[in-house]
């Protein structure tokens, strides 16, 4: 598994916009990691015509050779200004292994961002542990909202109110656009292809890459076309159910992304008994893995991007 925080960088002079990529955020999540390393060794090979520079990093470096989320907390629930403060004010052997992990990559990222010129995007890249986890998460930006389009996967407001100390919120406060996008199931193959054919897309929907530049364009297209076909277009999060360990929450089998479910539906267990689903709607980011600290989201359809 690839440990080295600069997973690649290229930029041939031109003017332009600065992408940030961040794959491995989670450590048992390397579809992102995977992706951009095809993606640099494509560029590299037919030395493709571009503007501004694409930079690729990884997340959590430490966790990602053992498959696992996290090794102490969980990466992305650490990116708030007074964490991060915290974490700054600690000697570096009192950090645990992701304070140390936040530390690198956040200097980093500032170093980039205060070296860039032109616009400033950044893009983190997620899988889910249930099947069917193709969506966007955008701030309701007119402009993320765009980038969010290029994808044709689904679009998810109202998430990042849900999780204020995740690496896209931080980076929305000090004015970078960006998404978050989930490509699929943590293990399935089909998951990098689809990471792959988003990094392109957003390389062409900022203006990095020309159209006619970006390599089997039809086929990325059709790619997510295909994936996210009968999926909803916008959707907005209704409910957030926070876990802890102490919970021993342990999600019922079968659930997908976007499954319709039911109020009073049981849709897990914990130390108190039956987890019911507080309102009808479709479930999101069903929890299949031992770390975590959302069971589950619920999201309702909605037929455009809230005001």
């Amino acid at each position: 598994m690839y440990t080295n925080r600069v997973i690649g960088e290229y930029e041939q002079g031109r003017p332009g916009p600065l992408l940030i990529f961040i794959g491995g955020m989670h450590g048992n999540e390397p579809a992102g990691v995977y992706a951009l390393s095809r993606v640099f060794l494509q560029l590299e090979v037919f030395k493709t015509p571009f503007f501004g520079k694409l930079v690729g990093l990884c997340g959590n470096c430490a966790a990602l050779p053992h498959g696992k989320r996290y090794i102490d907390k969980d990466l992305n629930r650490l990116w708030s200004r007074s964490e991060i403060a915290r974490v700054r004010a600690l000697d570096a052997q009192q950090r645990n292994t992701e304070e140390q992990q936040l530390l690198e990559l956040l200097d980093l990222i500032e170093r980039l961002l205060e070296e860039a010129e032109g616009e400033k995007l950044l893009i983190d890249l997620h899988t889910t542990s249930a099947p069917g986890g193709l969506f966007s998460i955008v701030s309701n930006d007119a402009y993320n909202r765009e980038l969010a389009s290029a994808l044709h996967a689904p679009v998810i407001f109202n998430l990042m109110n849900s999780l204020s100390t995740t690496t896209n919120v931080y980076i929305e406060d000090m004015g970078i656009k960006g998404l978050a996008f989930e490509a699929g199931q943590h293990d399935d193959p089909r998951s990098v292809d689809i990471h792959e054919a988003a990094i392109w897309l957003l390389l062409e929907q900022a203006g990095c890459i020309l159209p006619e530049h970006v390599p089997e364009t039809e086929i990325y297209h059709e790619r997510l076309i295909t994936a996210a076909r009968h999926l909803p277009h916008y959707v907005q999060v209704t409910y957030r159910h926070a876990i802890s360990p102490d919970d021993r929450f342990h999600m019922y089998p079968g659930y997908t992304n976007f499954h319709q479910v039911y109020k009073n539906e049981p849709l897990a267990r914990d130390k108190n008994g039956a987890v019911k689903c507080p309102t009808s709607g479709l479930l999101v980011m069903p929890l299949y893995q031992p770390q975590g600290e959302e069971g589950f989201f619920i999201v309702q359809q909605i037929d455009e991007p809230p005001q």
